[in-house]
């Protein structure tokens, strides 16, 4: 079978069965709520999608309007559109050298800000200690954002979501715990706003949701003998496959109940999960050259295993060549996806590390379906398509 970074890459065939034939109930969503309640100390608002609970968490913190919020330089353009939406006003952060994410110094040289988002990209934790005494020092707002790190752990052992007052949790495709659609506001204030009961999305749109990890199993498992690549061609064009950003409602929406009974069994095998991307990235951190290697603090969640490279899109091609697929990369843009940055603010030298990053990143897979020998294979390739050392 072809590998694949994505396409429905975290789904298991009972997994499959179940997101086709299980409803859910109340019960489940209550259930969701509470375990979430308990492992962060917070209230819980369950969201459609990850977005949706950043951007509610902007509207819940209680900055006035126009307050300008610090996110990554290195990010996704429903960060920033989550912040517009808030009535807030995005400023990008350069990332550090050799690093996904930003520091003191680059929070300095970007200016005033009322709040930063940080998001411990691909699962990689920030530096949080100095980040948050500059947050303190400068009455600085700290959100956290797991969209890519549920389950690392900050340099000084707290887990990503229990340093900030208010968190978001994604649920969506690719996360570290995936469900397809869905999200969470935690809210660990004294004085919190209450738990929102939103609407939901059409049942149309459930439909998608529910039968998108059968069609990607389909392809991903019919993509050896070139049939995979025809179904998702057709899929696409009679909009039949739930996709990241086509549903990207304007209005607050909720967790459906078959949502939350899918992310109530996956809860209680995410320390398995975890276990598995550990394992995979110890082998291409072993196995890779550590000139490739960003660097980042404490233990991450590994949700893909990024490398710098020169030629990124010829590694992309020979690797795509020996039915190694990784060209979905997290990010192809500042601002990804690149077709979305003109909506943006972002300037061209903006965020010149940032830029570099975008021109040498490669994401490798640490799902499920890579198995240590399939990791190793994949480290072979490369190391062989690197120029010989001088």
């Amino acid at each position: 079978m072809a590998v694949f970074n994505s396409l429905g890459s975290n789904y298991s065939k009972p997994f499959t069965l179940k997101s086709l034939l299980s409803f859910g109930t109340n019960h489940d969503r209550t259930a969701v709520r509470e375990a979430l309640k308990t492992h962060y100390a917070g209230d819980v608002t369950l969201t459609y999608k990850g977005r949706q609970a950043l951007e509610l968490a902007l509207h819940q913190s209680g900055l006035p309007a126009g307050s300008k919020v610090g996110i990554n330089g290195f990010t996704c353009y429903v960060v920033y559109q989550a912040v517009e939406r808030a009535g807030l006003v995005p400023v990008f952060v350069d990332v550090a050298p050799g690093s996904l994410h930003f520091g003191v110094k680059e929070l300095e040289a970007a200016g005033d800000v009322d709040a930063i988002i940080i998001q411990n990209t691909l699962g990689l934790p920030v530096a949080i200690k100095p980040i948050q005494k500059y947050c303190q020092d400068t009455k600085t707002m700290l959100i956290e954002d797991l969209a890519h790190s549920f389950g690392a752990h900050y340099e000084d052992g707290r887990e990503t979501g229990t340093v900030s007052d208010l968190v978001m949790l994604s649920f969506s495709q690719d996360k570290p715990l995936d469900v397809v659609a869905g999200g969470a506001l935690i809210d660990r204030r004294p004085e919190n706003t209450p738990t929102l009961e939103l609407p939901l999305v059409s049942l149309w749109q459930q439909k998608k949701n529910r039968t998108y990890p059968f069609w990607t199993g389909l392809i991903r498992g019919t993509y050896g003998i070139g049939l995979g690549r025809y179904i998702h061609f057709g899929l696409k064009k009679l909009h039949l496959l739930a996709t990241p950003m086509s549903d990207n409602l304007k209005e607050l929406r909720g967790m459906t109940r078959s949502t939350a009974h899918l992310l109530k069994g996956l809860l209680h095998n995410q320390a398995d999960e975890l276990e598995h991307r550990v394992t995979i990235a110890k082998i291409y951190q072993k196995e890779l050259p550590q000139s490739l290697q960003y660097t980042y603090a404490g233990q991450p969640s590994f949700l893909r295993f990024p490398i710098a490279v020169d030629d990124r899109e010829g590694l992309i091609d020979l690797l795509r060549s020996q039915s190694v697929h990784i060209g979905d990369t997290w990010y192809d843009a500042p601002v990804a996806p690149k077709r979305y940055v003109g909506r943006t603010s972002y300037a061209n030298g903006q965020c010149p590390e940032a830029e570099k990053v975008v021109g040498q990143i490669v994401n490798l897979p640490t799902h499920k379906h890579i198995t240590p020998e399939v990791a190793q294979q994949i480290c072979a390739k490369i190391n062989q398509w690197l120029p010989p050392k001088k």
